[in-house]
């Protein structure tokens, strides 16, 4: 399945839905238009880490909310979406039957490529000496003093 999201195509996108879903309309995605907002909160997740020609590939795994009351003792019936950006467009690309427990968090997971996972962190870099002065490990320094820039380093960033 690869169906563009557009006004077009919203009723081959509802007939998808209408399909997994059923009978069920809570904690499950039951219009089209919603498809869109996922779209863009990736969108925002995406701008502060690639440029917009790095986009195509990326997705984004989509779920609504469970049930907030402890009360639901079993799983709740939901939709799990899967969403692939194009070079100008959204797709949805996979939709599927999922379950949710009470206190499940909404999801809107944004999953990188590994070309895109480099690309981001040498975007970032690029970044950084474009918006700041920034000044490298000193050449003369000994492997003590590395080591220990580098031990301040990971706990500033909270990577161990």
């Amino acid at each position: 399945m690869r169906i563009k999201l557009s006004e077009t195509n919203k009723t081959k996108i509802q007939t998808a839905l209408d399909q997994v879903n059923k009978r069920a309309t809570a904690f499950t995605v039951t219009n089209p238009d919603v498809l869109g907002d996922y779209a863009a909160r990736a969108e925002e997740k995406l701008k502060g880490i690639l440029p917009k020609a790095g986009w195509k590939g990326a997705r984004v795994e989509c779920r609504p909310a469970g049930p907030s009351a402890s009360s639901y003792g079993y799983p709740a019936k939901s939709t799990d979406l899967i969403l692939e950006r194009g070079a100008r467009d959204w797709f949805l690309v996979q939709v599927t039957e999922a379950h949710v427990r009470s206190g499940d968090r909404s999801i809107c997971d944004v999953c990188l490529s590994p070309c895109q996972t480099i690309a981001a962190e040498l975007y970032a870099a690029k970044k950084l000496r474009a918006d700041f002065r920034v000044q490298d490990m000193p050449l003369n320094a000994s492997a003590h003093e590395r080591a220990k820039i580098e031990i301040d380093a990971r706990k500033i960033a909270g990577v161990s």
